[in-house]
């Protein structure tokens, strides 16, 4: 995205790009003669000032357009943008000068445009590659968000393209490049840039109030040595920020952009050479006056730059030979690598930032912090494609890659994936359109990727060595690439026989299906299964590496029973509940009918619960199995199997808050306490053991600002990037009256008795829930599950009210005795938690010109507050915006609907409807109501009628919220063990229970099935140990392990947040392998290579008006430990011992290692 355009509040967007054309040829000088300007100069240590003169484009991979119509070209009506053409003109135009330069960054397009060259065009950019023509920054597949994304996303887009150039062309790149996202973070510095071997981290936003302290003669701070992490023992990089905010030329050099070209012909009358060279030195004086030293880079480029290289290299060369010939600056093509490196040369102190950089606001009443929420849906899409990917490539890693071209693989998921942590893609900040491209290639990924795991859980289940297309135990050095193997074989065979008696596999395959609507209780398989009176098979396998327990809700039909009994892998009977759909899920799965999204056939009336242990790396299976029913209109008599003990599941009772007598009604597992006060609806105190809270959970709406309410900095309004709200109302609010927050106070907790939501209780042994209803468009399903200490959180929001002409932007409220003052924490891309102070940030007096957005942060995991005794945490199952604005209160943004733009360069406004689209005819919206009009018939086998008159419909969006309420020294443990387990849900399949096998009798006749089974043969990982990544790469096996805690994060002393130690081959030893390579975090260099060649800076003091991480920082740098990463082993051969023996690996805390384990050949 532009730089201008992001940084300035006008209309419109004005480009205008120059495409080259036959005068291109004209301009290459004959192969045998020089240059004709002198353009071979380089840095001079007695200089003046050196001007590094680095050319880039800054290619968005999606943004206006789709990423395919970016690359060749296409709708130019909306940009004029093809990055096929920037790459072929500049390979020639650097052929045609040797001294040229030109850094490149997003591998998205480049592997395109590689792919369709041919072997002369190859050898010749790889020649450039070599002389340091063309080098690369960044090199990750895309440049990702900072705010939105989660970690694992971002550790796998930048391995997919750094593992490109690699291989390609034994390129490593030095420099971290992320010009464009809308505040940094912590992560980026101590994990994506320390730790994948970057020298240096270079961006371009920043506070506009920050940027202006740092640029001031007694700070000169724009650039920091940034250190990104206090656990981390290497955690540090060079930081700059670059001066002007933005990273497109100085002003009046952007010669595709229509400045004045360097008219050096004396001849003329418009000859300009002096003129050109006062204001180029100008410029660089300007910047030179804000940072230290005698070097500053100079970016030429921004968006789409360089279609017509030809034009910007030969003023360019004109611009550096007058520059030079005047003497008073020394101007010459370089690279941020090379700067970086006359920057260390200077072996100074440089200042010390250890915070992070959001909120980001370019102007006093635009804060970006709307954007951590924008496109809701989306950033829970990308969220639950990039947990299935890893769970799906564990698989994929144990039954081996296929062998025939064609077979499912997860390439295409992982592709979609690293695309969407571009930083206009989850952070939902794309034109609808492209938001579509972007929605439909995950879909494809997903469904590929889905194949994958039924086929390799099909061919486990049913005792099958060789799974179709590949081999489960096939040769770890053979081109279909690696699997466990033979001794595998022996175990598994012998499992069978002990499970069955004799090795009985399946023939036919069974038949496991996945489900992509399970969060509206819709499901194919088990709906049709189960209106025939079938039973249903689950697969459920567990990505991560100790054992768990996890509900399962699985959609069924009532038409042929309301009994359900459900049996464990190993045949014992599992407690069971039948719960019934609320009706906003039904009126959910009408409204997805209307628009085409799936068949009606996939509705389930009711889901069958339960409580399912599953082993760590490993599946089980379960048994569902209808009973007919004793009796006509069981279900309204039944609410589950004889295992339950729950309430009516067809309760024709008011709810609670419409009855007379007590006043309170209570959810209770034994380990959480839930009180509701029926005569308002609302929840009123949460108990965990000891451990109690007053509790209150609420929706409000913030009224968005159409940018005309305020004579100061008119036409700011809300949109895609900004938050900037005009008042805070309750659900059923007009937006008319004066809003505040005292009186905000006084509605959601009212003195009298008045109903503020509407609440109806299910209560069971397995699950209980508390079903709200704040209004038409706004509901809330409280869940309390037999066994678990969190409670769970369903919110579901929309379609916003729009026809009163007011943007809204929703937020769900968590308002608690806490006393947590000013102070709050939020995550930082779901690794660190980071201490928040409202009003305030850590390294400049803060002007809060927004009370309400200023105090917004990026929420990608988790938030919490705490007392001195207490912690109450909120775990988010996607990337939303959060803020506490008072003591003992959090408050998350889930959903929001502008009607405005906010001219950001997207121009169009947040406004998405049911059909994904904008000024459509899209059903969904009935005449007189903001959602579904339903009339639920009294059999509960009957689906409701809804009435869906042709009318735009807005969005609907749900998702889940984990609420944890612990005691403050024991806080850390709950917290981050949930966290991961609400990332990482088991990955379900569907199919018919198998009859026909093993004997007639249908019980017995499942010993053919292996029912559950482990990848780590029952290992478990210790439970502050993560096993981030198991990926087959045909050759190796790529793995991560990453520690889950900061350093002290807990209170009682040492434990979780120590030092750990893992046996590797523990958890894998059913693969095969003959050596063990450490490699840098994005698995492109060696690890102690990177750490040996990795330039250092020196940090003198510190930015911060106090400690930014929040916290605690480590007590001291252990300097063993750092001699250790920099030269520690990096071979290790396993051909001895290895598998049989012990691979300790250590991790510190917050640490991630990454490790290659080369296959073992046959």
């Amino acid at each position: 995205m532009s730089a201008a355009v992001r940084s300035l509040p006008v209309a419109g967007l004005v480009v205008a790009l120059l495409l080259f054309s036959a005068a291109a040829a004209s301009e290459q000088p004959p192969a045998a003669s020089l240059p004709r300007y002198a353009t071979d100069a380089g840095r001079k240590a007695d200089a003046p000032l050196n001007v590094h003169i680095v050319c880039h484009s800054h290619d968005d991979a999606g943004w206006l357009k789709t990423v395919d119509q970016y690359y060749y070209g296409a709708n130019n009506t909306i940009q004029v943008a093809g990055v096929q053409y920037i790459l072929d003109t500049v390979v020639q135009a650097l052929q045609a000068n040797p001294h040229r330069k030109f850094v490149y960054a997003e591998m998205a397009f480049f592997t395109r445009w590689w792919a369709q060259q041919d072997e002369d065009m190859r050898a010749a950019v790889s020649q450039l590659v070599r002389s340091g023509q063309l080098e690369f920054v960044n090199g990750g597949y895309v440049q990702h968000d900072e705010a939105t994304a989660h970690y694992v996303g971002m550790i796998d887009q930048t391995t997919r393209g750094h593992r490109f150039l690699q291989q390609t062309f034994g390129a490593i790149p030095r420099v971290g490049w992320q010009i464009d996202p809308f505040g940094h973070s912590s992560t980026q510095a101590g994990l994506l840039s320390a730790q994948v071997g970057f020298d240096a981290l270079f961006f371009g936003r920043a506070d506009y109030q920050d940027m202006e302290h740092r640029r001031g003669r007694d700070v000169k701070a724009m650039e920091v040595v940034w250190r990104g992490s206090a656990s981390l023992q290497d955690a540090t990089v060079f930081a700059g920020n670059l001066p002007s905010g933005n990273y497109g030329p100085p002003p009046g050099f952007a010669y595709e952009w229509a400045d004045p070209p360097v008219m050096d012909d004396p001849r003329l009358d418009e000859y300009n050479v002096q003129e050109r060279v006062d204001a180029f030195v100008a410029q660089c004086r300007e910047q030179a006056n804000v940072t230290r030293g005698g070097d500053i880079m100079l970016t030429i480029g921004s968006d789409f730059q360089f279609a017509n290289a030809h034009l910007q290299f030969k003023n360019l060369d004109k611009l550096i030979h007058h520059v030079n010939a005047d003497g008073r600056v020394n101007a010459f093509y370089s690279t941020p690598a090379r700067y970086v490196a006359a920057k260390h040369g200077y072996g100074a102190r440089w200042p010390l930032k250890e915070d992070d950089f959001f909120p980001y606001a370019d102007f006093p009443h635009a804060f970006w912090t709307g954007y951590f929420t924008s496109r809701p849906t989306s950033k829970g899409y990308v969220r639950a494609a990039t947990s299935y990917l890893q769970g799906a490539r564990q698989l994929e890693a144990f039954v081996g890659l296929p062998r025939k071209e064609g077979g499912p693989t997860t390439e295409a998921l992982e592709e979609a994936v690293s695309l969407l942590q571009h930083h206009d893609a989850v952070t939902g900040t794309a034109k609808q359109h492209v938001a579509n491209d972007y929605h439909r290639r995950v879909h494809r990924g997903l469904k590929e990727a889905q194949a994958v795991v039924t086929s390799a859980l099909d061919a486990l289940i049913r005792g099958k060595y060789k799974p179709s297309g590949g081999p489960l135990s096939g040769g770890a050095g053979s081109s279909a690439g690696g699997g466990a193997l033979a001794s595998q074989r022996r175990r598994l065979q012998a499992a069978a026989q002990a499970q069955g008696g004799m090795p009985n596999p399946v023939d036919a395959p069974i038949g496991l299906e996945v489900c992509d609507w399970l969060n509206v209780t819709a499901c194919n398989a088990t709906v049709r299964m189960s209106a025939a009176g079938q039973g249903v098979l689950v697969a459920a396998y567990n990505p991560l590496g100790w054992s768990r327990e996890v509900a399962l809700r699985v959609p069924v039909s009532t038409a042929a029973t309301c009994t359900w009994t459900v049996k464990g892998p190993e045949g014992e009977d599992v407690a069971a509940q039948l719960v019934p759909a609320d009706t906003i899920t039904l009126a959910l799965q009408q409204l997805l009918a209307s628009i085409n999204a799936t068949c009606p056939t996939t509705f389930g009336d009711a889901e069958v619960t339960f409580i399912a242990r599953l082993p760590p790396l490993g599946y089980s299976t379960f048994f569902l199995q209808p009973i007919a029913d004793s009796s006509a209109g069981g279900c309204q008599q039944m609410a589950g199997t004889a295992a339950s003990a729950a309430a009516p599941i067809w309760p024709k009772a008011a709810p609670r808050n419409q009855q007379r007598g007590s006043k309170e009604s209570m959810l209770d597992n034994g380990l959480v306490r839930l009180d509701f006060d029926t005569s308002t609806g609302l929840l009123a105190r949460m108990s965990v053991g000891a451990v109690s809270a007053r509790l209150t959970t609420s929706f409000a709406w913030y009224n968005s600002s159409d940018g005309l309410d305020s004579e100061e900095n008119r036409g700011q309004a809300s949109g895609a990037y900004i938050f900037r709200p005009n008042g805070l109302y309750n659900i059923t609010g007009t937006g008319k009256s004066g809003p505040a927050w005292r009186s905000l106070w006084q509605r959601i907790r009212p003195t009298g008795s008045r109903p503020v939501a509407r609440l109806s209780i299910v209560h069971g042994d397995t699950v209980s829930e508390a079903r709200q209803e704040f209004g038409e468009w706004a509901t809330l399903v409280t869940r309390l599950y037999r066994g678990q200490s969190h409670v769970e959180l369903e919110w579901t929001v929309g379609p916003i009210p729009f026809e009163d002409g007011l943007g809204r932007e929703v937020v769900l409220l968590y308002t608690s005795d806490v006393e947590s003052g000013d102070e709050f924490w939020t995550d930082a891309n779901g690794r660190e938690m980071i201490k928040r102070v409202r009003d305030f940030r850590p390294t400049w007096k803060l002007n809060q010109t927004e009370p309400t957005a200023g105090n917004y942060y990026p929420l990608t995991a988790a938030m919490y507050i705490q007392d001195g005794s207490r912690q109450l945490a909120v775990l988010t199952d996607r990337a939303q915006g959060g803020a506490s604005l008072r003591s003992g209160q959090m408050e998350v943004m889930v959903h929001r609907r502008t009607l405005k733009d906010d001219w950001r360069g997207v121009a169009e406004p947040m406004n998405e409807t049911a059909c994904g689209c904008t000024n459509c005819a899209c059903p969904g919206k009935p005449r007189n109501s903001q959602f579904a009009i339903c009339i639920v018939k009294t059999h509960p086998a009957e689906i409701p009628s809804c009435s869906f008159p042709a009318h735009a419909a807005g969005l609907v969006a749900r998702g889940r919220h984990w609420l944890v309420l612990a005691a403050l020294e024991e806080a850390a443990r709950p917290r981050r063990t949930l966290q991961l387990e609400l990332d990482n849900p088991p990955l379900l399949s569907f199919a018919p229970i198998p009859h026909h096998i093993g004997s007639a009798d249908k019980t017995n006749g499942r010993v053919g099935l292996r029912r559950t089974f482990s990848l780590s043969e029952g290992h478990i990982l210790h439970n502050n140990v993560h096993l981030l990544t198991l990926k087959d790469t045909g050759s190796s096996y790529l793995v991560r392990l990453a520690h889950l805690y900061q350093a002290r994060e807990e209170d009682e002393g040492p434990g979780l947040s120590s030092p750990i130690t893992e046996n590797l081959n523990a958890v894998l030893q059913l693969l095969q392998y003959q050596e063990v390579r450490e490699l840098s975090l994005s698995a492109n260099q060696l690890r102690s290579q990177m750490q040996q060649d990795r330039l250092r800076f020196e940090a003198g003091n510190s930015l911060g008006i106090s400690t930014g991480l929040g916290l605690r920082t480590a007590a001291s740098r252990n300097g063993t430990e750092l001699a250790r990463l920099r030269a520690g082993a990096h071979l290790i051969d396993c051909r001895e011992d290895c598998v049989s023996g012990q691979l300790l690996i250590t991790l510190q805390p917050m640490e991630i290692r990454t490790f290659e384990l080369l296959y073992r050949p046959y």
